[in-house]
């Protein structure tokens, strides 16, 4: 006689399976869940992950597991919380399940985040060492009544604008900072703004430059900023890395720059002083500086 087939037994199965499942991750070792977790980046965090299972939950309320808030691509932080939000609204919800108001170390805000959200952050995470802001409308007044709270920060990235003012470059000496990144942005930096920049922040270990600059704001850096570890100036582009920037270069532990060249053409001789109107390698640079070209793809 044929047993009769319990309608229920797939959902009984299934429910079943989630069961020994939650009862597993429940029964995983803390501090390898937490290391799992710590590894995991702010989205997936936002997208539910504490939401698994009571061990996963508690795990990830751990500080160790926010300590870098990147909310730079905003249209994915919408797309996780499946609603259009703010800022504020944001940092409140991560900082009300987590608790890591005092243990966030690094925040990479979204493009549009302006002045008020910016003193909202200064207010919610004083404690911050790391500061990435590409806003370029923020008011100096702004920057001004937030880098006041900031006791801590060591490291900055802004719009050109701001990386090159007097009056912010001079509020933020007293910060000793030692990493240092500018936006993108049409004008090119200039000799007179690397100076600025070493007046201002002589113990930055770290640059981040890939924006135009000229060939003596490179040497600028290279030669006034006696602790730089790390440079990074990938947005020049006017010529050649000649052997003058590559020896004073060679001090660095970390070196990154354009290797002059577009779909295998020099764009500009390095020879010609930085002439942006030579589209095409001339002889000298056939004859003088073909070996350095192929030895830096």
């Amino acid at each position: 006689m044929n047993c009769p087939i319990n309608p229920n037994s797939t959902a009984v199965t299934s429910t079943s399976a989630s069961s020994r499942l939650s009862k597993g991750w429940n029964d995983l070792n803390p501090d390898l869940l937490l290391s799992i977790l710590s590894r995991l980046s702010t989205l997936d965090l936002i997208a539910g992950v504490y939401a698994v299972c009571s061990s996963w939950r508690s795990a990830a309320r751990d500080p160790v597991c926010w300590r870098i808030l990147d909310l730079s691509d905003w249209d994915a932080v919408n797309a996780r919380f499946r609603a259009l939000v703010s800022v504020p609204q944001v940092l409140n919800r991560i900082l009300a399940f987590s608790r890591a108001g005092a243990s966030v170390e690094k925040l990479y805000l979204p493009p549009f985040a302006d002045g008020q959200d910016l003193i909202f952050v200064a207010d919610r995470l004083p404690n911050l060492i790391y500061l990435s802001l590409p806003n370029p409308e923020i008011q100096e007044d702004e920057f001004f009544l937030a880098l006041k709270k900031f006791r801590f920060l060591t490291g900055l990235a802004v719009d050109q604008n701001f990386g090159t003012s007097v009056n912010l470059l001079s509020f933020l000496q007293y910060h000793c900072l030692t990493e240092f990144k500018l936006f993108e942005h049409e004008a090119r930096l200039e000799h007179h703004h690397a100076m600025i920049m070493c007046h201002y922040l002589p113990n930055l270990k770290k640059l981040e430059i890939p924006v135009r600059l000229s060939r003596q704001a490179i040497l600028t850096f290279l030669e006034e900023l006696h602790g730089l570890e790390y440079l990074d100036i990938s947005g020049y582009q006017d010529s050649v890395i000649n052997n003058e920037i590559l020896e004073k270069a060679s001090r660095l532990k970390v070196f990154v720059w354009h290797s002059g060249r577009d779909l295998g053409e020099f764009v500009v001789c390095s020879n010609c002083g930085g002439n942006e109107s030579v589209a095409e390698p001339c002889q000298c640079v056939l004859e003088e500086k073909i070996m350095e070209w192929l030895a830096n793809p």
